[in-house]
């Protein structure tokens, strides 16, 4: 049996995504760049994460100068 409706796993167990609000923030430091997504079933925060890219250590160097 398929399900075609996407689902993400929630606090509240798994909920249809087109039910939820995301919310995107980015902050960018000379160390790193962060993205923390936020899903929202109404007002409650039912899902949060966040991603890192570290501009330290050698693959961090090695990007520093791509990026730049």
């Amino acid at each position: 049996m398929s399900n075609d409706i996407p689902l993400i796993y929630t606090s509240k167990g798994n909920l249809p995504e087109a039910d939820l609000r995301m919310e995107v923030e980015w902050f960018v430091a000379d160390e790193y760049v962060k993205v923390v997504k936020r899903h929202y079933l109404g007002d409650e925060l039912v899902k949060e994460g966040a991603d890192v890219l570290s501009f330290k250590g050698a693959i961090g160097e090695t990007l520093i100068g791509i990026v730049k």
